[in-house]
């Protein structure tokens, strides 16, 4: 498995041509909803067939800290009651973006949708250097009310 950082996001390609698997860390304080929903994430990854395509990890206990050196990841995504957490944590893992999810889409924490906005936020953040990265118009991630990801958020509303 090759782990992705931002020096080898190229739409998360190999030289082969195949994908690699992207791996996805959920973050929250104190690892009660996390864990469970790792857990449920993972089952849907399983059911849906995307076992080659994503990967949901749940860090090691650390309300403020989070080392990354053990369980390298391509993304944190962290639960939005994190935000206040954010900067620091993406100031101490300056290679490794961070996101903090919208509470919707936490609320409702799809594989699929996470997957999405997880490689979107990679693509952003190769290309922007933000960290921790948020998409045009949701800096403020707990005011944001989508329950999909971001890029079907953006193509439903273009389509009506």
């Amino acid at each position: 498995m090759i782990c992705l950082n931002s020096d080898n996001i190229d739409r998360y390609q190999i030289q082969t041509g195949e994908e690699t698997m992207l791996r996805i860390m959920i973050k929250c304080l104190g690892g009660f909803s996390s864990s469970g929903l790792v857990n449920q994430l993972n089952n849907e990854v399983k059911e849906k067939g995307m076992e080659d395509k994503v990967k949901f990890i749940f860090p090691q206990f650390g309300q403020h800290k989070l080392d990354l050196s053990s369980e390298p990841v391509d993304i944190v995504m962290l639960c939005p009651h994190m935000a206040i957490y954010a900067k620091s944590l993406a100031e101490a893992n300056p290679d490794t973006p961070f996101y903090i999810m919208p509470t919707r889409l936490y609320g409702m924490m799809q594989a699929e949708e996470l997957y999405e906005d997880a490689e979107d936020v990679i693509k952003g953040f190769k290309e922007t250097g933000m960290n921790p990265f948020h998409f045009e118009g949701e800096e403020v991630a707990i005011r944001v009310k989508r329950a999909v990801s971001h890029r079907k958020f953006i193509a439903e509303n273009q389509n009506g």
